[in-house]
C-alpha cells in the first residue's frame, strides 16, 4: 500500500511546486504591487516595529505608579583583627555582670577576632506625589504612541506613492521600447525600398548608409532603455519586498494602458479640502501637545515630592567570645515605616529659566504647526494644478501623436511614389517616434499626478 501511494505523493508535490513557481513568475498589476508593498516593505515593517516599541514604553512608564522595592546586602571581613583584648572586668562592671547573669562566677572577658559583620535591608516606597511627573509622563508616552501610528500612516502613503511612480516610469519605458520596435520595423521596410531603388539606379549608396545610421541610433536607444528597464524593475521589486536575485528571474509587471479621463476631483477647487486630515498636520498637533506636557514635566521637577514606605533590616556582628555575648546581642532585627518629603528649594533659581525655555519651544512648535497648515493647503493646490497640467499635456500629446502618425503615413506613401526625399521620411519617423514617447510620458505623468493628488485629499 505504501509503495502504491508513493507515486501519487511525488506527482502531487511536483505539481504543487510547479504551480508555486508559475504563480511567483506571473506578472503583477499595479494594485498587486501596492498590496505586496504593504505586506513586505522593510521600511513599513520598521514603522510597525516603532509602534511596538512605543507600546512597550507606555507600559514601562505606567509601572511608575507602582511601589518601588529595593533590597540591600552588605558584609565585610577584615584581614586583621579589629579588636583583640582580654582581661578582668572592672569592679563596677563585674557587679553589674553578676546581676545580669547570676550563674556566672567569672569576671574575665575576651574580645577577639572581631573582624566580620553583615547587614540586610529591604524597603518599599509608594510615590504619592511627584510634581505630576508620573501622570504627565504617562500622557507623554501616549502622545508618542499616537505619533508612531501617524508616522506609520505617513510611511505607508509615501511608500505607495513611490511604488506608483516607479511602476508608471517602468510602464513608460516599456511603451518607448514598443515605439522603437515599431520604428525598427518601419526602417526595415525603408531599407528594402532603398535597396530596390539602388538596383533601379534611382538613388545612391548614401541613402542606404543614412538608413543604416538611423538603425544604429535606434539600437543605441534600445540599449539605454533596456538598462533603464532593468534598474527600474529592480527598484520596484525592492520596494515591494522581492530580493534582486529573485527579481531577475521571477518578477515582472503587467503594463496597463489606463484611459486618461478628467477626474471628478478636478471639478472642485482644492481650497474646499481642509488640510486637517493630513498626517503631517496631525503630527504637528501632536508636537504641540507633547511640548505642553514637557513644560509640565519640567515644572514638576521643582515641586515637592512625597512618598511613604516600609522597611525591614537584619544585621549581625561576628568574632565575639561566648562570655562577651552574654552582655551584648550581636544580632539585630527590626522594621520601620517612614515618609519622605523632598522640596528642591535651591533648584527653583535655575528651574524658572528652564521652564521659560520650554515655553519658548512651545511657541516655536506652534509656529511650525501654523506654517505646516498653510503649506499643506498650498501643497494641495500645487497637486491639483499639476494634475490639471498633466491632463492637458496628455490631450496635447495625443493630438500631436495623431498628427505625427498621419504625417508619417503620408510621407511614407510619397516616398514609395518617389515624390519626397529620404530625409523627409526619416524626419517624419523621428517626429512620430518623439510624439509617441511624449504621449507615453504624458500618460505616466498623469497617472502619477492623479495618485499624488488623491493621496493628499483623502
Amino acid at each position: 500500500m505504501r509503495h502504491k501511494l508513493l507515486p501519487f505523493f511525488l506527482s502531487f508535490f511536483i505539481f504543487h511546486a510547479s504551480c508555486v513557481s508559475f504563480v511567483s513568475a506571473q506578472p503583477l498589476t499595479l494594485e498587486q504591487c501596492l498590496d505586496r508593498a504593504r505586506q513586505n516593505n522593510r521600511e513599513l515593517c520598521n514603522a510597525a516595529l516603532d509602534i511596538q516599541s512605543a507600546n512597550e514604553q507606555k507600559k514601562e512608564v505606567f509601572t511608575y505608579y507602582f511601589p518601588r522595592i529595593s533590597a540591600n546586602v552588605m558584609a565585610f571581613q577584615f584581614f586583621d583583627e579589629l579588636v583583640n583584648a582580654s582581661g578582668n572586668l572592672p569592679q563596677e562592671y563585674a557587679s553589674i555582670a553578676k546581676l545580669l547573669s547570676p550563674t556566672t562566677n567569672s569576671t574575665h572577658f575576651e574580645i577577639s577576632e572581631f573582624n566580620r559583620a553583615y547587614a540586610l535591608s529591604a524597603t518599599l516606597v509608594q510615590p504619592l506625589y511627584f510634581g505630576g511627573q508620573i501622570i504627565n509622563g504617562n500622557k507623554l508616552a501616549k502622545v508618542q504612541q499616537d505619533v508612531m501610528k501617524l508616522k506609520l500612516q505617513m510611511t505607508e502613503s509615501e511608500l505607495l506613492q513611490k511604488v506608483t511612480e516607479c511602476y508608471w516610469q517602468l510602464a513608460c519605458v516599456r511603451y518607448n521600447l514598443n515605439t522603437i520596435e515599431a520604428a525598427e520595423e518601419m526602417l526595415e521596410r525603408v531599407q528594402s525600398q532603398v535597396n530596390t531603388f539602388m538596383e533601379a539606379g534611382v538613388t545612391t549608396r548614401n541613402s542606404q548608409l543614412r538608413v543604416h545610421l538611423r538603425q544604429q541610433e535606434l539600437s543605441s536607444l534600445r540599449l539605454k532603455l533596456e538598462n533603464t528597464d532593468h534598474i527600474l524593475l529592480l527598484l520596484l521589486a525592492q520596494l515591494i519586498g522581492i530580493a534582486p536575485e529573485d527579481a531577475n528571474e521571477n518578477f515582472d509587471i503587467v503594463v496597463e494602458d489606463r484611459p486618461v479621463e478628467e477626474p471628478i476631483e478636478m471639478k472642485e477647487s482644492p481650497l474646499t479640502y481642509s488640510p486637517e486630515h493630513r498626517v503631517e498636520l496631525q503630527l504637528a498637533h501632536k508636537a504641540v501637545k507633547a511640548q505642553a506636557l514637557e513644560i509640565k514635566m519640567e515644572r514638576g521637577k521643582y515641586l515637592p515630592h512625597l512618598g511613604i514606605g516600609v522597611g525591614v533590616y537584619n544585621s549581625g556582628l561576628g568574632g565575639f567570645s561566648k562570655e562577651f555575648r552574654n552582655y551584648i546581642c550581636p544580632y539585630l532585627n527590626n522594621g520601620f515605616v517612614f515618609g519622605t518629603l523632598s522640596i528642591p528649594i535651591s533648584d527653583w533659581w535655575g528651574g524658572s529659566h528652564a521652564i521659560k525655555r520650554q515655553k519658548i519651544k512651545l511657541k516655536q512648535v506652534q509656529n511650525i504647526r501654523d506654517d505646516a497648515r498653510e503649506l499643506l493647503q498650498i501643497d494641495i493646490e500645487r497637486a491639483w494644478s499639476n494634475l490639471q497640467e498633466a491632463y492637458k499635456q496628455t490631450l496635447i500629446a495625443q493630438a500631436s501623436c495623431e498628427e505625427a502618425a498621419e504625417n508619417l503615413r503620408i510621407t511614407s506613401d510619397q516616398y514609395k511614389m518617389s515624390t519626397c526625399t529620404l530625409t523627409e521620411l526619416l524626419d517624419a519617423e523621428t517626429l512620430d517616434r518623439k510624439a509617441q514617447n511624449d504621449l507615453s510620458q504624458a500618460k505616466a505623468n498623469y497617472q502619477i499626478a492623479l495618485a499624488n493628488y488623491r493621496r493628499k485629499i483623502i
